[in-house]
């Protein structure tokens, strides 16, 4: 069995930053829109995603696991700071749907 390459803090600590940022920048953009509760909500999690693909671009190896750590690290700040009236679930799903999305891209650069 070959072995793995080491995780690297810098990718771990880029999809925290990023998720972060992601799912602010979606909140301020949705914060204009007058559409129903549906596309609103629904903005932060694609932004989850796009961090977890922009990630495996990132580290290139081990792309899910890297997304998976920093998207279930930055669920506490962002429900204690970004997402505060909102319950731990949502700041839940956003971390889940950043490991989705380096699922997705892992899937693809093995192709």
């Amino acid at each position: 069995m070959p072995s793995r390459p080491p995780l690297r803090l810098s990718g771990i600590a880029f999809a925290f930053a990023l998720n972060l940022l992601m799912v602010t920048l979606a909140l301020l953009i949705g914060s204009g829109l007058s559409a129903g509760s549906g596309l609103l909500m629904g903005l932060p999690l694609i932004g989850s995603v796009a961090t977890g693909l922009a990630t495996a671009f990132y580290v290139r190896q081990r792309a899910a696991i890297h997304a998976a750590l920093g998207g279930l690290l930055s669920v506490p700040a962002l429900a204690l700071l970004i997402l505060p009236n909102t319950n731990w679930s949502y700041a839940i799903l956003a971390g889940a749907f950043c490991a989705v999305g380096g699922i997705l891209a892992e899937f693809w650069q093995r192709r």
